[in-house]
């Protein structure tokens, strides 16, 4: 009988050091998880309301939600003639569906990269969205069909 206590003050002994290891690695991963599920969410919401414009073809105000770097790769009227060969070529834009998404933080700030399917009105296509943190708000960086 009395090894049953001392076994167990063992187990306590050997296990403090895991659990005091465990407690760190929540304080510190915790608040980087809620963090990047926050800028995940906000990237999401930045390229839905992106989308929406393009559903309504209000391709101006789409033009406006994208990034300073993308509007000087991009001019307005380039952008409405792609968006509009688009729509002569496939018929209305019905809707988006996002796929897969993965955000990267470097030197030069932060991108998420956003897969979707456009589907219109006859087909179906695939786009590579890349958005760009720009000060507080992500914006659209660059698009690429697949």
């Amino acid at each position: 009988m009395s090894e049953t206590p001392d076994r167990k003050k063992y187990w306590i002994v050997r296990k403090k050091p895991v659990f005091i290891a465990l407690g760190v690695l929540i304080v510190v991963v915790a608040p980087f998880s809620i963090w990047i599920f926050g800028e995940l969410h906000a990237a999401n919401k930045a390229f839905d309301v992106f989308c929406q414009k393009l559903i309504a073809t209000d391709y101006d105000a789409a033009y406006a939600e994208a990034s300073p770097d993308f509007q000087s790769a991009m001019t307005k009227q380039e952008f409405v003639e792609q968006q509009t060969t688009l729509r002569t070529r496939h018929g209305a834009l019905k809707r988006v569906k996002r796929g897969d998404i993965e955000t990267k933080f470097d030197s030069s700030g932060g991108f998420t990269t956003i897969e979707a399917i456009f589907i219109f009105e006859s087909a179906e296509r695939q786009f590579t969205f890349r958005m760009k943190k720009v000060g507080s708000f992500w914006r659209v960086y660059s698009y690429k069909e697949l």
